[in-house]
């Protein structure tokens, strides 16, 4: 029970690693509302999870529109009495050569990815500093720090959000707030779908996972789902600021 008495605000949750991470968090003692654009998807995974002792709930959140945002923050506040601990899973995936790239894509995927990022710690920050502190885990990728052909536009929201986790960690460390960042490499779900089809299919990109990957295969969400449950817990009190790749070895 590593989570015991945190009070989790999870926006993105619904499905993949979010699910997963949502998963570790209830059986740790955390309670937690899962916010996330596809509601049903949501109410899912709520139902799915052994609830135990911990409040457990869903809501729809829009992480484009500021104005979902900060409703979404409000009621996860008046639900759970607080919240000491964000995670912000939710994201974006559109793939291209930069000289095809449409402005339309690059911003829909600044959208979700970067500006989400910012709308909610943005609204979630001031019910954390009620709280005394807390955590803030945002979610990169292994692409912002190594971009590759036709990652162009992922590649950029994701370092933005990086930048973003380290100069915002350095202005909430005086409010006891920790943020760091977790970066999954290839990890298999459905999200990554675009990537595969970018590189001509499963078979190729197995060969390149093969190859590239250290440990010669892509991870489960199950296997990032408890680098979160670590960031959000007290045994990583004196990590902020911090880049945290599970990614087999390839950013070695």
């Amino acid at each position: 029970m590593r989570l015991a008495g945190k009070r989790a605000l999870m926006i993105g949750a619904a499905t993949g690693i979010g699910r997963a991470a949502a998963v570790e968090f209830v059986a740790n003692g955390a309670s937690v509302v899962i916010a996330d654009i596809n509601l049903a998807a949501a109410e899912e995974t709520v139902g799915s999870i052994s609830k135990r002792d911990s409040h457990l709930s869903a809501v729809k959140c829009d992480v484009r529109d500021e104005n979902s945002v900060r409703d979404t923050v409000a009621e996860a506040d008046k639900r759970m009495g607080g919240i000491d601990t964000l995670v912000f899973l939710a994201g974006l995936q559109k793939l291209g050569y930069a000289q095809e790239f449409s402005c339309d894509d690059w911003d829909a995927v600044f959208d979700v990815n970067a500006r989400g990022t910012f709308f909610a710690t943005k609204h979630a920050v001031p019910f954390m500093r009620n709280a005394g502190g807390g955590s803030i885990i945002t979610t990169s990728s292994l692409a912002g720090l190594r971009g590759a052909p036709g990652m162009t536009g992922y590649a950029a929201a994701k370092g933005a959000v990086i930048a973003y986790t380290v100069a915002l960690a350095q202005e909430l460390a005086p409010d006891n707030i920790r943020v760091n960042s977790v970066l999954p490499g290839w990890i298999d779900t459905p999200f990554n779908t675009p990537a595969i089809a970018l590189m001509g299919g499963e078979k190729a990109h197995g060969e390149v996972v093969k190859r590239i990957v250290p440990l010669g295969r892509q991870g489960t969400p199950e296997e990032v789902a408890p680098i979160y449950v670590f960031l959000a817990s007290e045994e990583s009190r004196y990590i902020t600021a911090k880049q945290m790749m599970v990614d087999g070895g390839m950013a070695h």
